[in-house]
C-alpha cells in the first residue's frame, strides 16, 4: 500500500529534488501547485522506489501523475496501477509529456488508452520576446502599453508580505466585475490563491504588481520550474484599465524573469478567450501534453 498523504511545507525540498531530476517538464509537477491546489483538491503525495507520485480523486476517476525522478518509474508506475485497481474508479494518468507517454507505452504496450489534451497543454514563451515585444506581430501590445503608460500614473512593485493583502483585495474585487456564470469558478480559483499567498516565502513564489495612483491594478505570481524556465501560475487585472495585462506582463518579465529562457504560462483549460489570450503572445512552444487510461482488463 502506498503512503500516500496531504502535502506539507516541509515536503518541499524533497519533491522539488525529484522534480528536477526531470527537468520539472510541466507546470503540474511545480511545488507551488502541488501544495496550493490542496486549498479545493484532495491531492496527496507519495515517494516510492525513488519517485515522486502524486494522487487526487476527481468525480469517477484516480488522477495520478508520472512519476518523477531517476528511480524506478517501472515499478512505480506498477504499483499506482494496483493503487488504482483498489480504488474502483477509472485510472488516468495526467500531464504526460510526449516523452512520458512514450515512456508508458513502452513499460505496459497497450495497457492504457492516450490521448492527446489541447486543454492541458502549456504554452512557453521565450523570455526576450515578452520583455522586447519586437515586430510587427507584437504591435498591438506595444499599442496598449503606451496608451497605459501616458494616461496612468503609475508603478510597477515586488509582491512582498507587506503588500500581499491589497493583492489579496485586488483579487476579490475583481472577481466582482466577472460576469456571473464565471464567478463560482472564481471562487474556487481564490481559495488556491489566497493559500500560495498565505505561504508565499515557504513556497519560493515570486510575483510583481502595478499599481496605478498608489491602488493595486494588477498582479502576477509564479515559480521557477528549473534552471531555464519560470512558471506563471496568476495573472490579475483590472481589464478596464487599457493595457494593465500587457503591462504587467512586461514589467514582471523585464525586472524579474531575464535570467530565464523560457516562460511557462501553464495551459487555457480549453477556455476560448484564455486561449486566443495566450495565442496573441506567440509562444515558442506550446509543449504537448496527453492523458492515459488504464484499459479494462476482463
Amino acid at each position: 500500500m502506498i503512503d500516500f498523504r496531504t502535502p506539507v511545507i516541509g515536503d518541499r525540498d524533497w519533491i522539488r529534488k525529484r522534480t528536477a531530476e526531470m527537468g520539472c517538464p510541466s507546470c503540474e509537477y511545480t511545488f507551488g501547485n502541488i501544495f496550493s491546489y490542496t486549498a479545493k483538491m484532495d491531492i496527496k503525495v507519495a515517494e516510492i522506489y525513488g519517485c515522486l507520485v502524486t494522487r487526487c480523486i476527481f468525480g469517477d476517476s484516480v488522477l495520478y501523475c508520472y512519476p518523477m525522478g531517476n528511480g524506478d518509474r517501472k515499478k512505480a508506475v506498477e504499483e499506482l496501477v494496483q493503487d488504482g485497481l483498489g480504488s474502483g474508479k477509472d485510472f488516468v494518468f495526467f500531464g504526460l509529456t510526449r516523452d512520458f507517454a512514450e515512456e508508458l507505452e513502452s513499460f505496459y504496450p497497450g495497457r492504457f488508452n492516450i490521448e492527446f489534451d489541447r486543454d492541458g497543454s502549456d504554452y512557453l514563451y521565450y523570455s526576450e520576446d515578452l520583455i522586447n515585444l519586437s515586430g510587427k506581430k507584437y504591435q498591438p501590445k506595444r499599442n496598449h502599453i503606451s496608451y497605459f503608460e501616458k494616461n496612468y500614473n503609475w508603478e510597477y512593485e515586488v509582491i512582498t508580505n507587506d503588500n500581499i493583502p491589497e493583492c489579496i483585495d485586488m483579487n476579490s474585487r475583481w472577481i466582482e466585475t466577472a460576469l456571473a456564470e464565471f464567478r463560482e469558478d472564481l471562487e474556487y480559483e481564490f481559495e488556491i490563491i489566497k493559500l500560495a499567498f498565505a505561504n508565499y516565502d515557504a513556497l519560493g513564489l515570486k510575483g510583481g504588481l502595478i499599481r496605478v495612483d498608489g491602488e493595486v491594478i494588477a498582479f502576477t505570481v509564479g515559480e521557477e520550474m528549473n534552471e531555464n524556465t519560470f512558471c506563471v501560475h496568476f495573472e490579475k487585472a483590472f481589464s478596464s484599465y487599457r493595457g494593465a495585462y500587457p503591462i504587467i506582463n512586461r514589467e514582471f518579465c523585464k525586472r524579474e524573469l531575464s535570467s530565464y529562457k523560457y516562460i511557462d504560462r501553464e495551459d487555457d483549460v480549453g477556455a476560448e478567450n484564455l486561449r486566443k489570450a495566450k495565442l496573441s503572445y506567440h509562444p515558442a512552444i506550446i509543449r504537448e501534453e496527453y492523458e492515459a487510461k488504464l484499459k479494462n482488463v476482463d
